[in-house]
């Protein structure tokens, strides 16, 4: 057995690797296994207060993202009547499309983002009258 460090987009892990000989036995290590000084992180103290970012509350008729990403189009322009079911933009998060849709029937009297804007999760897209 011999003990490793591994680092993993800048946090380290020991790890203690076992190597097997072709028929799947453990294998004698000739040499010893350097000596490494067990680390722990300690959470942050109880007083301090977690602050969450929530995003701000949507009014009526406003379509919200349903996740963070990058908006890939705008599908909708104001002044327009959508119904309810139609595509208004699409988000990219992940490389994967995420179509947002028109809750209800209504008239686009804005439109908040355009494509290549980052957005949050809750972040207001299009508001609708």
């Amino acid at each position: 057995m011999r003990k490793l460090r591994v680092t993993v987009d800048g946090k380290s892990y020991d790890v203690v690797v076992e190597s097997l000989d072709e028929l799947g036995k453990p294998a004698a290590f000739q040499q010893q296994a350097p000596a490494f000084q067990q680390t722990s992180i300690a959470p942050p103290p109880a007083s301090a207060p977690k602050q969450a970012s929530a995003p701000v509350a949507a009014g009526a008729g406003s379509v919200t993202s349903p996740l963070a990403g990058r908006i890939v189009s705008v599908d909708c322009q104001v002044g327009q009547k959508v119904a309810s079911g139609d595509q208004l933009v699409t988000v990219e998060a992940m490389k994967m499309n995420t179509f947002v849709y028109a809750q209800a029937d209504g008239t686009v009297s804005a439109i908040n983002v355009a494509a290549g804007d980052a957005v949050e999760e809750g972040q207001v897209l299009v508001s609708l009258s």
